[in-house]
């Protein structure tokens, strides 16, 4: 079932940036990644995604229905968190996080066992009845996710959950999100973590100057290029100036007496470079081969697309 539709959609700004007929579907139970630069449209399509604003050109589906002329409807099926927090100051954060629970029918003991229930798990709860004014960047930004967690929504908009937050909070709201996946319901992702992102969103675009770049699941993203492994020496010394020739090895890069590459996925290539190396007078001292991230991986995607024009 498709939660988000959307057609050639246009929506370009003043300054030029936004988006330019961008296409894609998101289903029922995705976790769905957008990443890009700052700049690269994200926010301006999460926008349009929450009935912000509108679209200028093209055709946009969430919920099963067009989002104009009736936005606010639809928003009131949504979970909402912009990447700029928006709270009462002089309300304390329970009262911020009681308030908006309650807009979406939350009430009596389940009201007060949601809010409990997300304080504790945003480690909030000691400061829970201090006023919103007193709270930091991230206790706000906490704060605006929660809020947006609050009412289990059907379809979950979050701009930017990474920024100004700790990574205790990051690996809870991946746990609450892959719940979310579990239970049938969708989430979706503006960020520019892509090393977050890999282990949260099931599927991905990655957005450059309002076009979408590249697509898929995180999956079939990392198998689009052709190097899988990423490896890293350290030398005794760095009078290594040799490049190897060997097939499946890229972005080979030695800075002093460090050097780091990608390997296709063959097992013999660590040896054979290691081996390679030695023969040049190389001292090994350290070595270390690891999977590539989805970041490495786009990055190399993006690569071979400036290569192939």
């Amino acid at each position: 079932m498709e939660i988000i539709r959307a057609k050639n959609i246009i929506k370009r700004h003043p300054t030029g940036h936004g988006v330019n007929g961008i296409s894609f579907s998101v289903y029922k139970g995705q976790s769905f990644g957008v990443l890009g630069a700052n700049g690269s449209g994200k926010t301006t399509l999460t926008r349009l995604i929450a009935g912000l604003d509108r679209i200028q050109q093209g055709n946009l589906c969430v919920l099963g229905h067009s989002i104009y002329p009736h936005p606010i409807k639809l928003r009131r099926q949504c979970g909402i968190a912009l990447d700029t927090p928006a709270h009462w100051e002089s309300l304390s954060g329970r009262q911020n996080l009681t308030f908006f629970a309650r807009q979406y029918g939350l009430a009596g003991a389940t009201l007060k066992q949601r809010v409990d229930h997300l304080l504790i798990q945003a480690e909030l709860m000691d400061q829970a009845d201090d006023l919103v004014s007193a709270y930091s960047f991230g206790m706000r930004r906490k704060l605006n996710t929660i809020a947006a967690l609050a009412p289990d929504p059907e379809l979950l908009i979050l701009d930017e959950p990474s920024a100004g937050v700790d990574m205790a909070f990051l690996d809870q709201l991946a746990q609450w999100i892959q719940q979310r996946c579990e239970k049938g319901k969708t989430t979706w992702i503006a960020d520019n973590d892509a090393d977050w992102l890999e282990r949260t969103a099931t599927d991905v675009i990655c957005l450059s100057k309002g076009h979408v770049q590249a697509q898929g699941s995180v999956q079939e993203l990392m198998e689009s290029v052709d190097a899988q492994y990423r490896i890293m020496v350290t030398l005794d010394r760095s009078d290594l100036l040799a490049i190897p020739t060997l097939s499946g090895i890229s972005n080979y890069q030695c800075n002093d007496n460090h050097i780091c590459a990608d390997l296709s996925d063959n097992s013999h290539l660590p040896v054979e470079l290691m081996q390679w190396i030695t023969a040049q007078g190389g001292h090994i001292r350290t070595v270390e081969v690891r999977s590539m991230t989805l970041h490495e991986a786009l990055g190399q995607h993006f690569r071979h697309m400036e290569t192939a024009v």
